[in-house]
């Protein structure tokens, strides 16, 4: 949310008036992501502009991966692996925008594909689980994007009959807080406040979804959902999604600076 400030004199009306000052913390563009394999560290520092990195463990880098690299002080980035792997370097198609030191930064390597099957084993995709202590995100919105060769309406999950347990989305903070279940397309678009479109393919090719769910604004439920250290946000997945060409969210924020 916006900061408030309070202007001199009173309104002619008796009212007080109030700017709205947006803040100029960082801004998150955050996918919900799912581990591929335990965190693993960088073999030599990086530096601004680096294209590629060292690695300590390869197990998970593949083409196409979700890697971002964190540090003790709540730096991050985060890029997509290109290509395969040379031995332990990883080429990425992000360039690396701040110096990362290997004695005290993680690599993770993770997936954004959400079009997987839950339905044995419930796959929980998440963003958060920042381990600095003061560091706080505040989510203002998620927003998603289904993908099939299919078409796709309302009584659907994307191209696919209704689910049956549904995605979930919520906040784990050691006590869980849920959010909301969509089964259908038309869940979907109730959810989001009709904020929901569809494409279809033109004149061949894949058919489309996209949502959007927004928290903030007046207008909207007038909060922000908090994260704090260790505390994350999350999608469950516990259907076959398989059937689903792509499916991705993503959470959009900003860092606390009070």
């Amino acid at each position: 949310m916006g900061r408030f400030s309070v202007s001199h004199p009173i309104e002619a009306n008796g009212g007080t008036p109030v700017n709205v000052q947006d803040q100029t913390s960082r801004m998150l563009d955050l996918d919900f992501i799912k581990a591929l394999a335990p965190p693993t560290t960088l073999v030599v520092d990086t530096a601004p502009g680096d294209r590629t990195i060292r690695v300590s463990n390869t197990a998970g880098f593949a083409a196409g991966v979700v890697v971002g690299i964190t540090n003790v002080s709540g730096i991050f980035y985060f890029g997509e692996q290109v290509g395969a792997l040379a031995g332990d370097v990883v080429t990425l198609d992000t360039p690396v925008d701040k110096i990362f030191d290997a004695a005290t930064s993680n690599v993770i390597v993770a997936s954004r594909d959400m079009a997987v099957d839950g339905s044995l084993t419930t796959q929980v995709f998440q963003i958060g689980g920042f381990s600095t202590p003061d560091l706080r995100v505040d989510i203002t919105r998620v927003h998603g994007y289904l993908q099939s060769g299919s078409a796709m309406d309302d009584s659907l999950f994307g191209s696919l009959a209704p689910l049956t347990y549904g995605i979930v989305l919520r906040k784990n903070d050691d006590i869980i807080e849920n959010f909301w279940n969509a089964k259908t397309n038309g869940r979907l678009a109730k959810i989001c406040g009709g904020d929901f479109n569809y494409t279809a393919s033109a004149p061949a090719g894949s058919n489309g979804a996209r949502f959007r769910n927004t928290f903030a604004g007046a207008e909207k439920h007038g909060v922000t959902v908090r994260l704090g250290a260790g505390e994350t946000f999350e999608v469950l997945i516990q259907d076959d999604l398989t059937g689903l060409e792509a499916f991705e969210m993503m959470a959009q924020g900003h860092f606390v600076a009070d």
